[in-house]
């Protein structure tokens, strides 16, 4: 799960907006989003996400969700273990955590809180 911390530039919280969302997918708070065949769908592992949900569920014709800028910092944790260097990119795990992976990151490591997993990382898009 990616839990809003803070927008370093602007102090502003992100706004939540209603984004068209697919039938077929369950939505989990805090999963990253992206818009494909305009409905949202789950990142993938390599894929920026643009947005955050801000609510779950199945069957819902839209979600609320944040909308992602590079100001933004997130809350998540690590899934596996090994250590992350602060700066790195690393790639997403199931559209709610980051791993150690580097090869097409997408998530910019800010901090971490240890090596194990389910260490808390924060990161940046």
């Amino acid at each position: 799960m990616f839990g809003f911390i803070r927008a370093n530039n602007s102090g502003v919280a992100p706004t939540i907006k209603q984004v068209a969302a697919n039938t077929a997918v369950t939505y989990a708070i805090g999963d990253a989003l992206v818009v494909t065949e305009g409905k949202l769908a789950l990142a993938g592992s390599t894929v920026k996400p643009e947005y955050i949900a801000a609510q779950g569920g199945l069957g819902l014709d839209t979600l609320s969700v944040y909308q992602v800028n590079g100001d933004q910092e997130y809350e998540t944790t690590l899934t596996g273990s090994g250590t992350l260097a602060v700066g790195s990119k690393v790639t997403m795990a199931s559209a709610k955590e980051v791993t150690t992976v580097t090869t097409n990151g997408v998530a910019e490591v800010i901090s971490a809180a240890g090596t194990a997993s389910g260490s808390a990382v924060v990161v940046k898009f």
